[in-house]
């Protein structure tokens, strides 16, 4: 059969599996990677810089086979990040609104004594990260967690940060857990053009980065502000208030018309800012107004 560009790579893989040996030469190594296999080919050319049409003449000119010893020996294991060592892998447990049980935290601190981590990291994104781990080990830590990963990579929400919110903060101004809880429910793993990060704060110091992520919240003392377009990186950019003194129940309808109106007009890899930058704010601000009505 001859593959197209709009086949996920696992179907792919799945069809022919000496396809991953190909991919593993110009640099993709998706065998296994639970945030990988499940993009087309032609998103996997975007995240890695290369021209698809490229990789698709090289899936499609790969020998028919079963993968080599070699091949498998160099597949990344499911939900694990290749470290600098080259040949270690950490793994990122997903913790929705970064809240943990005593219990969660005694399994996470027992499996990696268990399979001798190098280090426990507490996250930017509020995740715990075990580190070091040998490739064979990764499967039997994720089973033995019994944790879903968190999407650290990909062309996706990556995370929902949020504070404590007025629930356990003396400044908080506005409730922020269950409604955290209830948007990465709603958003995490959502796949999108391009990486996307949302954060959630009580009050106006924004604990949680709310105006530089894509899409931020902020309570105020009279509901909460809405934040577009803020992204950290080599070329930062302060998000802009898109609406204000929101009610808790119009958040929601409000962030879906963000996440149409960004799916419908953004290039593929191009964060939220930039497409602001690129067609102005007005478009994004009507269309967001009209979910209120």
């Amino acid at each position: 059969m001859r593959f197209t560009l709009d086949m996920k790579l696992k179907d792919v893989m799945e069809a022919n599996p000496k396809t991953a040996e190909a991919m593993q030469e110009l640099g993709l190594h998706c065998l296994g990677c639970a945030f990988s296999i499940n993009e087309t080919l032609a998103n996997a050319a975007q995240m890695h810089n290369l021209d698809p049409n490229v990789l698709l003449e090289k899936v499609n000119s790969a020998e028919q086979g079963e993968l080599s010893a070699a091949a498998a020996a160099k597949a990344q294991p499911a939900g694990g990040i290749l470290q600098m060592d080259k040949t270690t892998y950490s793994i990122a447990p997903h913790i929705p609104a970064g809240v943990v049980t005593p219990e969660i935290l005694r399994k996470i601190a027992d499996v990696s004594e268990k399979y001798h981590a190098q280090a426990l990291k507490v996250t930017s994104a509020q995740r715990i990260a075990i580190v070091g781990l040998l490739p064979e080990d990764v499967p039997k830590v994720w089973q033995e967690l019994g944790m879903d990963p968190g999407h650290a990579i990909g062309l996706c929400v990556r995370s929902v940060k949020v504070c404590p919110g007025n629930t356990f903060c003396k400044r908080g101004l506005q409730e922020t857990l269950a409604l955290g809880m209830e948007i990465d429910k709603r958003y995490h793993g959502m796949k999108l053009p391009s990486k996307f990060k949302m954060g959630v704060s009580g009050c106006p110091n924004k604990c949680t980065d709310a105006a530089t992520v894509d899409l931020g919240i902020m309570g105020t003392s009279k509901g909460y502000h809405l934040y577009v377009g803020g992204n950290g990186g080599v070329k930062p950019r302060q998000g802009n208030i898109l609406l204000e003194n929101l009610q808790k129940e119009e958040i929601l309808p409000v962030m879906d018309s963000v996440i149409t109106y960004y799916r419908q007009n953004a290039k593929p890899q191009e964060r939220l800012g930039r497409l602001i930058d690129r067609i102005g704010l007005e478009g994004l601000h009507e269309f967001a107004e009209n979910a209120l009505h």
